[in-house]
């Protein structure tokens, strides 16, 4: 996820960071909890929590060699413990124990606050520095820098190692809990510790409102058609749809799809999006502990006819998530070449569980695989051509998907 974090990967029927979003009501937060045991693969034995927090007399099962004695550790708190305890914020501090109990970046605990937000990045707006973040060997990570953002001025790029915020190391933060540091008001400003080809810096960034523009197109003048996706928002599928219709009514039949420094979205939108060129085809299959539990195909009847148009995606190191599904379906399906570098390799599937009080649970419940049964996860995605220069004045990436195209 991601300082404007998608879920992820991203998507809303609902999915995310190739994330999937499904809101599953569940009045009881004592169900919820019983089920992030029950996800991670325990079994049996019951945990009593405190009165306050489950309702007298009921129980949780948990799994095998867990001992939590969370009622008892609760009673020598509030015998022994030298300070205020705050019932609340004892809650709030055994829901996100539980889920960081998981050591998945992915999988995190909202407040119906905090879900506003996440939710209002997913949609193209927030406030904060413009970054998608992630996690590489426990390391937290630039995914991409949002195109003219205070993070894209501020010269962060893909790859960078965060190491502290305001101070604070980020050693065993979770993305979204870094997301949350990271993010607040236009105007103020957040510190970082850099770590960018091996060397360390600091760099004080403002914070902005930002406003993702998703789609961008232009026919360039070698006569080709450039569709910019800078995420996957919910309408992202009905504004390349429309651009791509313009480009052809202006004669065009080649196209370069740039998904560089696109860090995900609504898978769904991914899906409808590869549906524009590829008919009736498997897009990606989901797995859960190793089997398959769905396999999203794009609908018949497609926009353009890769028979008679032509097509190379522009990929990077910022392309994750919802961006390399759809740059691996195009390829697998139809040998569509991709012009960049490798992608980052986030290939796992969040849904979202909503609670009895408003707050949320969004859990890593599969993994997603390419047509050809790959996984991305942690491995990404290698282009057909590999071009070490992109974006800015000198875009050699994007000169060379034209040329390849045009030749």
């Amino acid at each position: 996820m991601v300082e404007n974090k998608r879920v992820y990967s991203g998507s809303r029927s609902n999915r995310t960071r190739g994330s999937r979003v499904r809101l599953v009501k569940n009045n009881l937060a004592l169900i919820a909890v019983a089920f992030i045991f029950f996800a991670v693969g325990y079994n049996a034995q019951t945990l009593s929590l405190p009165g306050w927090l489950k309702g007298e007399n009921s129980s949780v099962r948990v799994g095998d060699g867990v001992s939590v004695d969370v009622e008892e550790i609760y009673a020598k708190l509030k015998e022994r413990f030298d300070g205020e305890l705050d019932p609340s914020k004892v809650d709030l501090g055994i829901k996100r124990g539980l889920v960081s109990a998981t050591q998945d970046p992915y999988t995190t605990y909202f407040t119906a606050e905090e879900y506003a937000e996440f939710e209002s990045s997913l949609n193209g707006q927030f406030s904060g520095i413009g970054a998608e973040l992630g996690k590489k060997d426990e390391l937290l990570v630039v995914i991409a820098p949002i195109d003219d953002s205070p993070a894209s001025k501020a010269g962060l790029k893909p790859g960078d190692v965060i190491l502290a915020i305001d101070g604070k190391s980020t050693e065993g933060i979770s993305v979204d809990g870094a997301v949350k540091a990271i993010r607040g008001l236009s105007g103020t400003k957040v510190k970082l510790s850099i770590s960018s080809d091996g060397e360390q810096r600091e760099i004080e960034i403002t914070r902005e409102d930002i406003k993702v523009e998703t789609v961008k197109f232009e026919k360039t003048p070698e006569g080709v058609g450039y569709i910019k996706i800078s995420q996957f928002s919910l309408d992202t599928y009905a504004q390349v749809n429309r651009a791509v219709r313009e480009l052809n009514s202006q004669g065009v039949t080649k196209y370069v799809l740039d998904l560089r420094n696109n860090g995900g979205g609504y898978v769904d939108s991914a899906v409808s999006i590869a549906g524009i060129w590829l008919d009736n085809k498997v897009v990606l299959s989901e797995r859960f502990r190793g089997k398959e539990v769905q396999v999203r195909r794009t609908s018949s009847n497609p926009t353009l006819d890769l028979g008679k148009t032509q097509l190379v995606v522009l990929v990077n190191e910022g392309s994750a998530s919802a961006s390399e599904i759809l740059a691996a379906s195009l390829n697998e399906n139809a040998e569509v070449r991709l012009v960049g570098k490798k992608t980052f390799g986030k290939g796992s599937v969040q849904d979202v569980v909503e609670l009895g009080s408003g707050s949320r649970l969004k859990i890593t419940i599969a993994h997603w695989f390419t047509p050809e049964g790959r996984t991305i996860d942690g491995e990404g995605i290698e282009p057909t051509l590999n071009v070490e220069k992109g974006t800015g004045a000198d875009d050699l990436q994007k000169q060379k998907a034209i040329d390849l195209l045009n030749s």
